[in-house]
């Protein structure tokens, strides 16, 4: 063997993991080796009953928290929530989609915001500005609404301002963000529609056009400074909406210095110049708000940490229900977040969410098909186990649509309006709700939400669920049997689907066989949400899946703007590339109307359009049961907030103490580690007589 030991001295293995022991054999007795050896083992074999039984109790998978004081010596509040999937941008002037806005209400702070418990009607109220903005009509039609901002509100602080330190919120950060949106590298979603009321938007966009870049030494001509912190929007026209937008990331104020700094460019951050590529601005977001964006980890999780100097408003003093007075009333004027750290998991998979849920490592959570046998009853109640634990449940009910898109430029589809009726005819909405939302949200059968002025509650959508009507309708299109006449083939389809988890997979497999019932064939093209909404930017899908909208703001108008001509992308978001000069006409007119009973009746003709032309296939109203923990419980559930967290709140003590009595730590790995000490003994023993004999 290979003489790494010196020849006065034996090894020999030990039943403990491979570590060898090694003992001399000159100038002791046979005691003393005795207990030397067994005090060796009986220490490695409790060492490894500790390290077995240690792993029992250090099942908390959330990331350690930045920290476990304040500086007051009271507990670190900490949020633990989780998302589908990542945020396509955050960039405020350009972001559309739920979870990139689930990231930067809490970062970016908007002009106006809603009131967290006034729902019926909702209410918007100041938040960067100092009071809401007064309209003035002028004698040629246009509007003028004069705006005030907070004084002594600071952009966090960040390495794009001079010496790191967040300088303070001017006017001029509003005038920038307005040309942001005007800049057709930018790509902002609504330019279309902000342009088509706020004087100058249209001419700046078109001279970016021409020339090839935006200038941003001029001026948007609709926002004029008044002076450091007041400013002037001039509309074209009567447009009440306009207070929605303000209440959107869209219009929220950006600092240029924040925008010229983070180029994805390389540059000497590094120790001692080192060259260092700086990420781009639409994945570091420099806001006001009550948070900071701390870390961001792509396809893994994002932290948020409370903003020390954030002053903007605090808790509420009233609005909330009479029967969350004792609850609420104390929190009335606190200082805002309520919390020192969120830290967001993304979750491909709905079946962690569940378990997480069930041990206290995540605050709450929606309930899934995955969740809903084991945390509802057949009555849709919480079963027996979770209630004595504390939980609560409670049922949201959001203002949105969701519907299969079809692109109206597609050569098969765009042109055969008996043949899109006939897949809506096709698909099973009940029956798709039955299987994966276990019946909660509501069939869709018009594109106004449940709620919102123009919703018609007694119409029924004349191309919902009946297959032998569509098999009829397939064959007014040119495609009996669901075949190609032409080629005698089945005619073959292409549907593009978000599906990063297997109940998407599940959805799309539905919708799928929903179709082929017809008789065609359905190819399905799985992708990420990002490259999914890049194709439907694009135009680049015959049919897509999971494509919907949740309500910007409480209007009849932000729904059938979907549909609107003008909105299609880049600079909207009518997906379908819809176009029917009627629709448009009343659209127009509808748009800057107030909520009166002409304008009823114009929405009310503008549906039925939609129903017959079919450029979507309607599904569903979400609706769905949230499940709360009783250390996290909810002070606001608002559909128009995205999350609301700088309101949320969490008892840390109780949440330990839950977590502690929900995990137990296992007993059995330290008895383990005592009868294998006590084997030791009895092996140390034996050997010792062994050499002794």
């Amino acid at each position: 063997m290979r003489p790494d030991r010196p020849q006065t001295a034996k090894s020999f293995p030990t039943p403990s993991i491979g570590v060898h022991l090694v003992v001399s054999t000159h100038g002791h007795n046979s005691a003393q080796r005795f207990w030397s050896v067994a005090r060796e083992v009986c220490v490695l074999a409790l060492a490894l009953a500790f390290v077995i039984a240690g792993a029992g109790c250090g099942n908390d998978p959330n990331p350690l928290p930045l920290q476990s004081q304040r500086e007051d010596g009271s507990s670190w509040l900490v949020r633990y929530a989780g998302m589908p999937t990542d945020p396509r941008s955050l960039d405020p002037q350009k972001s559309y989609d739920q979870m990139s806005r689930r990231l930067l209400e809490p970062v970016v702070e908007t002009l106006l915001e809603y009131h967290p418990f006034k729902t019926d009607p909702y209410e918007v109220v100041p938040a960067l500005l100092a009071e809401m903005p007064r309209a003035e009509n002028q004698s040629d039609g246009s509007v003028l609404y004069t705006c005030t901002l907070r004084e002594n509100i600071h952009f966090t602080d960040d390495p794009c301002f001079p010496g790191g330190k967040g300088r303070e919120l001017v006017a001029a950060d509003v005038q920038f963000a307005f040309q942001r949106l005007c800049d057709p590298k930018v790509e902002s979603p609504v330019f279309g529609n902000l342009a088509d009321y706020v004087v100058g938007m249209t001419e700046a966009f078109e001279d970016a056009k021409k020339n090839g870049r935006f200038d941003y030494s001029k001026p948007v001509r609709g926002v004029e400074l008044l002076g450091d912190h007041s400013f002037r929007l001039r509309l074209t026209k009567s447009y009440p909406q306009i207070i929605y937008w303000l209440a959107m990331h869209f219009t929220s104020p950006v600092a240029r210095e924040a925008v010229a700094y983070y180029d994805g460019a390389s540059h000497p951050d590094g120790p001692r110049g080192a060259m260092r590529v700086r990420p781009k601005f639409e994945w570091h977001p420099v806001g006001t708000g009550p948070f900071v964006l701390r870390e961001y980890h792509p396809g893994h999780s994002v932290r948020l940490v409370r903003n020390s100097g954030y002053r903007t408003t605090v808790f509420p003093s009233g609005g909330w229900s009479a029967e969350r007075e004792t609850e609420l009333r104390p929190l009335a004027g606190a200082a805002l977040p309520l919390l020192d750290e969120v830290m967001i998991t993304i979750f491909r998979e709905t079946l962690p969410v569940m378990l997480l849920t069930r041990q206290g490592y995540l605050d709450g959570m929606g309930v899934s098909k995955d969740a809903f046998n084991a945390f509802m009853t057949a009555s849709n109640e919480l079963t027996p186990k979770y209630r004595d634990r504390g939980m609560r449940l409670e049922k949201d009910v959001e203002p949105s649509t969701f519907y299969l898109s079809l692109n109206l430029q597609d050569p098969v589809l765009g042109s055969n309006k008996k043949l899109r009726q006939a897949l809506s005819c096709a698909f099973d909405a009940q029956g798709w709700l039955d299987i994966f939302y276990n019946s909660v949200p509501i069939v869709a059968q018009q594109v106004i939400p449940p709620g919102l002025f123009g919703h018609q509650t007694d119409f029924r959508n004349p191309y919902g669920h009946d297959l032998e009507k569509g098999r009829r309708l397939l064959v007014e299109a040119g495609y009996p049997g669901g075949r190609d006449p032409k080629t005698g083939r089945p005619l073959e389809l292409t549907m593009d689907v978000n599906a990063t988890g297997a109940m998407e997979r599940q959805m799309a497999e539905f919708t799928q066989r929903s179709l082929e019932r017809l008789g065609i064939r359905v190819k399905v093209v799985e992708n990420n949400f990002a490259r999914m909404l890049e194709k439907e930017d694009q135009g680049n899908f015959q049919i897509a899946s999971g494509t919907g909208w949740g309500a910007d703001y409480p209007d009849p108008e932000n729904f059938l703007f979907l549909f609107y001509s003008k909105n299609a992308p880049p600079v909207g978001k009518n997906v379908s590339r819809y176009s029917n000069p009627e629709f448009d006409r009343l659209f127009e007119r509808m748009a800057t109307m107030e909520n009166n009973a002409e304008r009823g009746e114009i929405v009310s003709k503008m549906n039925a359009i939609l129903a017959e032309d079919c450029p979507v296939v309607l599904e569903f109203h979400r609706a769905m049961y949230v499940v709360v923990q009783p250390f996290a419980p909810r002070t606001q559930s608002n559909a128009m907030l995205e999350g609301g967290l700088k309101y949320a709140r969490v008892d840390h003590a109780m949440r330990e103490a839950m977590r502690a009595a929900w995990n137990p730590v296992p007993r059995w790995p330290l008895a383990v580690g005592v009868m294998f000490a006590a084997a030791a003994l009895w092996y140390a023993a034996a050997w010792n007589r062994r050499r002794n004999v």
